[in-house]
């Protein structure tokens, strides 16, 4: 009962900030940014996805066509893939806040399992408590324990607020770079305006 108090405070100071404060506002450090990749370093096309946990589009993506994409793409060193966090909403900030709380291939493990089950924990973002169950009933899979989710949100944490003011310089930058709906796809730099799958993805890199 206490730790759901405790967080339910931490949550309302995040959803507080995120909606009442405007990005400018915010401390936006780019060179603090954090860079989410899988893929060869060396690769000749790198594509980047500007992407909202809570979005159903980047959810179908990542669900449908991403699994593709890393076994043909990814896993063969021809591409690298950068993920970049865009939220819209508050449960997309919170969710985000707790995958960049993981490095490396356990980040994308917990990315995946948040948007393969979007829905369980997306429809409980108007009640904090059953909110934080539902994103914990998510995770316990891959072993995140309620203390880990509680120091990924802690508001005292230096760490956690480098975390915030990167997520925040990240949508920035996706904002001036013309992203203005998610899930947005940049291969090599370069904004693809169709509606981005495998078949297109393969086309590009011929």
């Amino acid at each position: 009962m206490l730790l759901n108090i405790k967080l339910i405070k931490i949550l309302s100071l995040f959803f507080i900030l995120f909606f009442f404060i405007p990005f400018t506002n915010l401390e936006t450090n780019q060179s603090n940014n954090i860079v989410n990749q899988l893929g060869n370093n060396s690769a000749k096309y790198t594509l980047v996805e500007y992407a909202s946990m809570s979005c159903v589009h980047c959810a179908n993506f990542h669900n449908n066509e991403f699994p593709k994409i890393k076994r043909d793409f990814i896993d063969t060193g021809k591409i690298k893939f950068v993920y970049k966090d865009f939220p819209l909403d508050k449960p997309a900030m919170f969710a985000s806040m707790v995958t960049n709380c993981f490095t490396g291939e356990q980040y994308y493990e917990i990315l995946s399992s948040l948007y393969r089950n979007q829905e369980a924990w997306v429809t409980k973002s108007n009640n904090t408590g059953p909110f934080y169950n539902a994103i914990h009933n998510v995770l316990k899979v891959h072993g995140v324990s309620l203390k880990k989710i509680l120091e990924c949100v802690d508001d005292k944490s230096e760490i956690n607020k480098k975390t915030w003011n990167s997520i925040i310089a990240t949508r920035l930058e996706g904002q001036k770079i013309g992203v203005n709906s998610t899930p947005s796809f940049f291969l090599n730099g370069k904004k693809i305006e169709e509606a981005f799958n495998y078949g297109l993805l393969k086309q590009l890199i011929k």
